[in-house]
């Protein structure tokens, strides 16, 4: 079992790393009840990245690239992101005047491409001055308090989208397919080094970009797919996407559970008990309150109450951390093993857990599902992305679209990456040739008429409904990868 590998104080701090980026943010209210992090914790969190050389990390080439980026002609948010910008936006003109001005992130994306990991320090520590002063930091114990955990890197990486999405059109407009797609490929690749943060938050960051980024991909092939040369298309679902990442493959086996919470759990943990393994009442009662309480502030009071009551019953140190470690133990098995296979049916640890005996624990890793669900998005998009290059390299060539998706295979795509992570048979995604027909279907866009053929997921009710409905990564409906729903809604597809 993978638990052989971890030091007894890792296996009892390990679970603490499910709490979710919501939780995270409570916790920083609990200042006066958590510890500074020390430099053993900071070391612990920093050894991956230290056993890489440092020529196969990208962060720093990627962020010294970043510090000569210009402002973007408006700021980088809701409104305007790798998901809003296309060249009938108003003020396009303005972003692909940026775009083009700002090279210098290409050639930094294009050389680390191939990089191991993203590699960001945690904490300040050796850090370069000027990463520090523009935010390119990832912060454990903010204002020494070990609770408040951010990553303002991820600024950087959203504006760095920003920035990809604006050079794809402007080279794509321009005619320059190729030069676009080897940008955007080299993004897809850094990205997915990202995914591989230690901490919940910034890897849960980092799954959103990569997934947007993929759907984009998507966008540009809807759009610009049929002007391009049959081989550059072939050459992006046969070579390019497949090897996001080395020995990567369709499930993204490689995506691995963060772990570099498991030191901060530790002390943490740690904060709210005695020296003799006994709750501290005092400070169990205002750390868990706050957890409970940071969204509904009028009712800190009661829950302080609630949580001094609790904190009477509530399981030893000991007892706490076994069931933490058992909890994660689960979800670790849980993660790797098949996703619809015997285990996953079983009840998990955590709903056989006491909520009251162990009631801080079942508080601070009721989010984990949340990991789970944006794995299955996230191979949803890279294998849609794939497939439907191929199906466009298909139509470029036989200037139809197949009424098969098996004819397809092979010459245009890799068969293997045909496969709906939602599908409790682990078959492939559901395929509809339209002919001479077309398709409604209701989107976060409106209702998009699609014709050619239809490639879609069945989300996270497993049953294919017909495409009549798109979510994506939804609870029901079916998740729409091909036709580019969003490209059709802006009339960027004819």
């Amino acid at each position: 079992m993978h638990t052989n590998r971890l030091s007894v104080l890792r296996l009892i701090s390990r679970p603490l790393f499910l709490v979710a980026p919501a939780v995270l943010g409570v916790l920083a209210v609990t200042a006066p009840n958590a510890s500074a992090q020390s430099p053993e914790l900071l070391k612990k969190l920093n050894a991956p990245a230290v056993r890489v050389a440092e020529g196969s990390k990208s962060a720093t080439r990627v962020f010294t690239a970043y510090l000569d980026l210009t402002k973007s002609p408006k700021p980088i948010g809701p409104e305007f992101n790798q998901t809003t910008i296309w060249p009938g936006m108003d003020g396009f003109a303005e972003v692909t005047k940026w775009a083009e001005a700002n090279s210098v992130i290409s050639k930094a994306l294009l050389e680390v491409q191939n990089c191991q990991i993203f590699g960001v320090t945690y904490g300040t520590t050796g850090v370069d001055p000027k990463f520090v002063e523009r935010g390119l930091i990832a912060e454990i114990g903010v204002g020494g308090d070990l609770t408040k955990l951010r990553f303002p890197y991820m600024r950087a990486l959203e504006s760095i989208s920003a920035y990809v999405v604006a050079e794809m059109y402007r080279l794509c407009e321009a005619g320059s397919y190729d030069d676009a797609f080897k940008v955007g490929i080299a993004h897809l690749r850094v990205l997915r080094q990202a995914c591989d943060g230690q901490m919940f938050e910034e890897k849960l960051a980092a799954m959103s970009l990569l997934s947007d980024a993929f759907s984009l991909h998507r966008d540009m092939l809807a759009i610009y797919g049929d002007k391009m040369a049959v081989e550059s298309v072939r050459n992006l679902a046969l070579k390019e996407y497949p090897f996001l990442r080395a020995s990567e493959n369709e499930r993204l086996k490689r995506l691995a559970l963060p772990e570099g919470d498991l030191a901060v759990a530790d002390e943490l943990i740690h904060s709210v008990f005695t020296s003799d393994g006994a709750v501290s009442d005092e400070k169990f009662a205002a750390t868990f309150s706050g957890m409970q309480s940071v969204d509904q502030p009028l009712t800190s009071f009661g829950a302080t109450k609630r949580w001094a009551k609790i904190a009477g019953v509530h399981g030893s140190l000991e007892a706490s951390t076994l069931k933490l470690n058992a909890i994660y133990d689960d979800w670790w098995r849980r993660w790797r093993l098949p996703a619809y296979g015997p285990m996953i049916s079983m009840p998990t640890v955590l709903s056989r857990t006491n909520p009251v005996k162990y009631a801080a624990v079942v508080l601070a890793v009721k989010d984990v599902d949340r990991l789970f669900e944006a794995r299955r998005r996230l191979v949803a998009e890279y294998d849609g992305t794939v497939c439907s290059a191929g199906l466009v390299a298909y139509h470029r060539e036989f200037n139809k679209w197949p009424d098969l998706i098996l004819k397809a295979y092979t010459s245009d795509f890799p068969k293997r990456f045909n496969f709906d992570p939602y599908d409790k048979n682990y078959g492939p995604m559901e395929f509809e040739s339209l002919g001479s027909k077309s398709r409604g279907i209701d989107t976060e866009y409106g209702r998009v008429t699609v014709t050619g053929c239809i490639l879609y997921a069945r989300n996270d009710d497993h049953t294919g409904n017909g495409a009549s409905r798109h979510a994506s990564g939804g609870k029901t409906d079916d998740f729409v990868l091909w036709p580019a729903l969003r490209a059709i809604s802006r009339g960027q597809v004819k």
